[in-house]
């Protein structure tokens, strides 16, 4: 009958999963919800779908994601598998009442595009368009999203490159034949690759602009161990695409083209492994993933993150049980509970429970010990002064009138950073009012500045007497 393509990211690519027997039904309503203004919790099935339906019973979540796969359900040009339609309605029968469903549409069939690889994109835009368009009238209000695509912006899911132009002629093509099957649907902008936000700059910079009603991100990057509330900058002073609260990155670009549009997190999650990282930048140099107890306090974490910023209205783990390479799921391969998933289970119902900052955005505090403000000198510049921040000092940077005198670096990142010199130059600086600026980073790359002023004072003249031969008479 063809595979099942329910898999994510890097589950697809170690194979394809099989369907294991018909679907059992359950009927008992997800309870409980977090507050209103939270993301949306859910999670990603993939492999037996069958054999999870009671998990996502148990942890009570509101959202499920599958991925539809367009050769699976048209192996043939105008010929739909009536197995695989009916898997896909039997499967929605036997959901939780009142869980939603979010389909990602992805794949091509060969004989759309005459290539072997499923992952090649659409030769035509509008034949794309037409296949959701069709889902969407069968399917009806039993799936209430559809997502185009999946991380089209990375190779492995658009071989030969990404291409933000080609990928919003699929947006344009599919958006207006869903909304015409099913005007309550939500089309979401196919999960980006960590927060990248730059290809979502790409979209509409394509005009892409009112073809989609909220933006997919993923946060389950390769090897991922930093806490939800750790991030880095690049050097354009944005925090980076993998760093997990770039998301406010994304926001930050739909609302510089003039939307105001949700995000949805399609997924999120750490793996549970003690393993090397075998791929990206940092492959044999760090590890793959975290214990499993770091597993649940970074998904409990995440989603207190994630109330804190209203606009991503929905946030799905990937996935919900291990499969093969993909050791991300709240439940392992043999069906038994991670704590994450009582993490889960416990958002779901009580909704979020933490209080403490999400991240830290303020740089560490400076204290200058010398020179005082408006020191007026004549020569050498006696300057001590130091930074404290919870996260660790990166840089301590002197300056005056904007040019450098000198940085301290801390490497190992101490809570504390100080830095003391007897600053010659000072004599050399023109005569005059000057402002020494102290700027201080943390190991987030967060600054915070202090500025005193000081006056380089010219050397009195010195008067001899008086010559009283002057004022002899002769």
């Amino acid at each position: 009958m063809g595979s099942l393509a329910c898999i994510g990211r890097d589950a697809r690519r170690a194979g394809t999963c099989a369907l294991a027997g018909a679907l059992a039904a359950v009927a008992i309503a997800a309870v409980g919800a977090p507050g209103a203004q939270a993301a949306e919790p859910g999670v990603n099935l993939i492999g037996s779908t069958s054999a999870q339906i009671p998990a996502v019973q148990a942890l009570g979540t509101h959202w499920v994601r599958m991925f539809a796969s367009w050769p699976d359900l048209e192996p043939a040009s105008g010929s739909f598998s009536t197995f695989w339609l009916g898997y896909y309605e039997e499967t929605f029968r036997s959901l939780p009442a009142g869980t939603k469903v979010l389909l990602d549409v992805v794949d091509t069939p060969s004989w759309e595009t005459g290539s072997g690889n499923p992952s090649t994109p659409p030769a035509s835009a509008q034949e794309y368009g037409a296949f959701v368009g069709e889902l969407a009238q069968r399917f009806g209000a039993r799936v209430s999203a559809y997502e185009i695509w999946n991380e089209e912006d990375s190779s492995a899911w658009w071989p030969g490159g990404p291409n933000a132009a080609a990928y919003t002629e699929l947006l344009k093509a599919a958006y207006p034949a869903i909304k015409s099957a099913d005007p309550d649907a939500t089309v979401v902008l196919g999960g980006l690759t960590g927060n990248d936000y730059e290809y979502l700059e790409g979209v509409y910079g394509a005009g892409g602009k009112g073809y989609f009603d909220a933006v997919g991100v993923h946060t389950d990057t390769a090897c991922d161990v930093l806490s939800p509330y750790e991030f880095l900058r690049g050097a354009n002073d944005r925090l980076v695409p993998d760093s997990f609260l770039a998301y406010r990155e994304v926001h930050d670009v739909m609302v510089a083209n003039g939307e105001e549009k949700p995000i949805w997190m399609t997924e999120l999650s750490w793996r549970t492994t003690s393993a090397v990282c075998p791929e990206g930048a940092w492959a044999g140099q760090k590890p793959e993933g975290v214990s499993e107890e770091q597993q649940a306090t970074y998904l409990r974490q995440a989603y207190h993150c994630l109330q804190q910023d209203p606009y991503v209205k929905v946030a799905l783990w990937f996935p919900l049980e291990d499969e093969g390479p993909v050791l991300s799921g709240l439940l392992r391969s043999n069906g038994t509970r991670k704590p994450s998933f009582a993490a889960m289970r416990a958002y779901a119902r009580e909704g979020d429970e933490l209080s403490e900052p999400c991240g830290v955005f303020t740089g560490p505090k400076i204290t200058i010990a010398s020179p005082r403000n408006r020191v007026r000198y004549g020569g050498p510049l006696p300057i001590h002064v130091s930074a404290a921040s919870s996260i660790g000092v990166f840089r301590i940077r002197l300056e005056w009138d904007g040019k450098l005198i000198r940085n301290y670096d801390g490497p190992s990142f101490p809570d504390t950073l100080a830095g003391a010199l007897d600053w010659q130059g000072a004599k050399h600086i023109p005569y005059g009012r000057h402002t020494l600026t102290f700027l201080a980073y943390d190991k987030e790359r967060n600054v915070s500045r202090a500025s005193i002023t000081i006056y380089h004072m010219r050397p009195r003249k010195k008067h001899g007497r008086r010559s009283r031969s002057r004022h002899h008479a002769g």
